[in-house]
């Protein structure tokens, strides 16, 4: 679930705002260059553009989803971490209890070919040496803890049956709140593989074909969504880059009369194709919808953990996700993404080289603040331009306009260039800067609107850092 949550947070920010970051700012140039003559085509654009910004800064605000992420943390940050160690404990010697030795060479040929599958994605193990693994236990998590209902108040907790596993937290006002994981099919739960190869334990879960989580808060907070996997209970297991799987996460929140709604769909295939499908919404009215589509041509094990790109942790919470949506996904191109705001402003994409991309905005992030020169910025704007191609236009009409990003002074005092996207429509000779023409009111709502993304991707960040700061202090022994 979290990696699910961080591809579909990064991928927004990533895809969805990027191509929009890093702009010229109006009220930073105190020298007007010439207003060239520009085209029917422009006018409109920017017309639809400026419509669409002061919209997106009034109501893209995330208030309610906020707030979401608020309760949930709070949710975990209130459970004693002393008595969900003891509970953990206690469903150990269940665990123990359910497990069944057996030989690899004798499974059946499904579940010998999925621990091979997991074996050999981890330790390049080949089928003739898992068939040597005497060693290996299988677990039937379904009957040990997919049907527990943990219930913490003042500080201890308790357990029962419950139809699904179920964490449920009672404030001292005695109001619930209550994370559950329920699988569609019982006969259909969890089992998974543990093999001891001297000190290494791997483990391959098998999942269940569906499964449905739901969050309640204590203030009225609803979260819902479901985890689809296929039905070839061979490719179920934790080898995510080979198997086919889907999931679709749905948030829904109320906030001061605003209800907003944040869905996110993903579909794998086993030939490593994939696609993403992330869209915003207010009182049932789409804001701002996002789609990626590609193969994952994936990049050595070597570069994907090089130092080179792990510096990206350095530049700030954005790029630290990205690296780790990047290795999660571990795919070095994109074949499509199209970024639709307001229903009518519409921006496609292909990215020939993700982490090329990546580290050239980190690196620009870097030079922020040090009056970089021209040829310190622009070395970062080709590499950038070489690999992210994109088009602008509006939808149900012809206009549409080729993207590139030209290096451009920030301010004209301090020297300080940075990377800006320009638009060059039919009948045009030459891109032109898209910020240069803004005025200082839409300057002002388009800084309102990415500060708004910005704080979001705080927002999940801490939540996350929380969780797993709780989660590992967690003491079994």
């Amino acid at each position: 679930m979290r990696k699910i949550f961080n591809w579909v947070i990064a991928a927004t920010l990533i895809c969805g705002a990027s191509v929009l970051i890093s702009c010229t700012d109006k009220s930073d140039n105190p020298v007007e260059p010439e207003k060239p003559v520009v085209n029917a085509d422009r006018q409109a654009f920017e017309k639809e553009f400026s419509i669409a910004l002061q919209k997106s800064a009034e109501q893209i605000r995330f208030d309610a989803i906020k707030q979401a992420l608020v309760s949930i943390g709070t949710f975990f940050e209130t459970i004693d971490e002393d008595a969900l160690g003891e509970q953990v404990k206690n469903m150990l010697p269940n665990i123990l209890a359910s497990t069944t030795p057996v030989i690899a060479g004798d499974l059946n040929e499904e579940d010998f070919k999925a621990v091979c599958a997991a074996l050999n994605d981890r330790f390049d193990m080949s089928e003739e040496d898992v068939r040597e693994i005497n060693g290996l236990l299988m677990v039937d998590a379904y009957n040990t803890i997919g049907t527990k209902k943990v219930t913490f108040k003042d500080g201890k907790a308790t357990q029962s049956e419950n139809d699904g596993f179920c964490i449920e937290n009672i404030d001292k006002d005695g109001k619930s709140s209550s994370i559950t994981l329920k699988f569609r099919d019982e006969r259909d739960g969890v089992r998974f593989f543990v093999a001891r190869l001297a000190n290494i334990a791997p483990i391959c879960i098998q999942f269940p074909q569906q499964i449905d989580i739901t969050v309640s808060t204590a203030n009225g907070v609803e979260l819902s969504g479901t985890v689809f996997l296929s039905t070839s209970a061979s490719s179920r297991y934790i080898s995510f880059k080979n198997s086919q799987w889907a999931a679709a996460c749905s948030l829904t929140a109320d906030y001061e009369g605003r209800n907003e709604t944040l869905e996110a769909l993903i579909n794998h295939d086993q030939d490593r194709s994939f696609d993403i499908g992330v869209n915003f919404g207010i009182d049932g009215v789409e804001k701002a919808a996002l789609t990626i589509q590609g193969m994952n041509k994936p990049y050595s094990h070597e570069y994907i953990h090089s130092d080179e790109l792990k510096s990206l942790r350095d530049c700030g919470p954005f790029f630290s996700a990205a690296y780790d949506v990047l290795k999660a996904i571990n795919g070095s191109t994109v074949d499509e993404i199209e970024f639709t705001l307001g229903r009518r402003l519409v921006c496609t994409a292909k990215v020939d080289d993700v982490a090329a991309c990546l580290l050239a905005l980190g690196n620009i992030r870097k030079l922020h603040g040090t009056q970089p020169g021209f040829d310190a910025v622009d070395k970062y704007t080709q590499i950038l331009n070489d690999n992210f191609h994109y088009t602008v236009g509006i939808k149900d009409t012809n206009i549409k306009a080729q993207g590139s990003l030209a290096t451009v002074m920030k301010n004209f005092n301090e020297k300080e260039y940075q990377p800006a996207v320009a638009l060059q429509f039919t009948g045009e000779t030459k891109p032109m800067v898209l910020m240069d023409r803004m005025s200082e009111q839409d300057m002002a709502n388009y800084k309102m609107m990415i500060g708004t993304v910005e704080e979001m991707s705080k927002y999940v960040s801490e939540m996350l850092k929380n969780l797993k700061e709780k989660f590992s202090g967690i003491k079994l022994i």
